[in-house]
């Protein structure tokens, strides 16, 4: 006699076997997405009204008003119509403080390039040969960055008198907190294993920052460095008005005087030098790529 294994009853699909179950899940999950989405409409509210009342006692202090504004166009519109013909009879002593502005924005970007190098090595993460440095050095670069060129010529203007000197420590100390910032951050980004395996043979740090570091950064730090003597032209545009030099005195004058023609000689130069700058220094960083 021939045994035969017991029938098994088929398995039933899950669909018939849980529908109900399953039904419960799509209500729980429809529900936690409505809440999700209440939750989330909820804060987006909050944090625009949060923005809404910041704007809005922002522009009470600082006094904007429409309506001043709307008062002011016929003489803007006026002062606007003597913008033309420009007045060339002082250009060449324009284009003397055209050529003092450039220089303080050269001298004083080119002095902060050689002082920020090493104080960015001090404040990079992985390269600095002195890591109890970092901290202080790190203070003493944001404080230079938070005060504004204009106020540090300010400043060396009662110290070392008016013209273009007091121009290029302002320039030269500003731009040396914020050259140092970015110099560190390309420092630490570089690839750790070409540094580990120089110093894997003995290396000393101070060889390897020369050998390795050095020249993998080279063409971040000098594009950084010519972006920011692009900005220094700008920023030396004005230095002359708190008497640092440079076109900006000749600028505060015609202002102060309304001489419009003078002023639109003025523009004219400082559009062009502007515009040279940024061509020279796009060609210079692109050459580097």
């Amino acid at each position: 006699m021939t045994l035969k294994p017991p029938t098994l009853a088929p398995i039933p699909a899950p669909d018939s076997v849980t529908p109900l179950s399953d039904r419960l899940n799509e209500i729980l999950k429809a529900d936690r997405q409505r809440n999700r989405g209440i939750g989330v409409l909820l804060r987006r509210g909050f944090w625009t009204a949060i923005l809404i009342a910041v704007f809005v006692a922002s522009a009470r202090q600082a006094e904007v008003s429409l309506a001043e504004f709307l008062e002011g166009i016929p003489r803007l519109t006026r002062w606007l119509s003597e913008l033309w013909p420009p007045d060339f009879a002082e250009l060449p002593s324009f284009a003397v403080a055209t050529w003092e502005t450039l220089a303080i924005a050269i001298v004083g970007t080119l002095v902060a390039a050689v002082l920020a190098l090493p104080l960015s090595l001090m404040v990079a993460r992985n390269v600095t040969p002195v890591a109890w440095l970092g901290a202080p050095v790190r203070g003493v670069l944001n404080l230079l960055r938070g005060i504004d060129t204009a106020i540090f010529a300010l400043f060396f203007v009662s110290v070392v008198g008016l013209g273009p000197f007091a121009g290029v420590l302002g320039v030269m100390c500003h731009t040396t907190g914020s050259m140092a910032k970015l110099y560190a951050e390309v420092l630490e980004t570089l690839p750790a294993e070409p540094l580990e395996a120089m110093e894997a043979t003995g290396t000393d740090r101070w060889r390897t920052i020369a050998f390795a570091v050095l020249p993998e950064a080279l063409p971040a730090l000098v594009g950084i460095s010519l972006y920011l003597w692009e900005v220094n032209v700008r920023s030396s545009v004005i230095l002359g008005i708190v008497g640092a030099g440079g076109i900006g005195y000749e600028l505060s004058v015609s202002l102060k005087l309304l001489d419009f023609g003078r002023l639109t000689t003025l523009l004219i130069l400082i559009l062009v030098m502007v515009t040279a700058i940024d061509s020279v220094s796009a060609w210079l960083r692109h050459r580097l790529k």
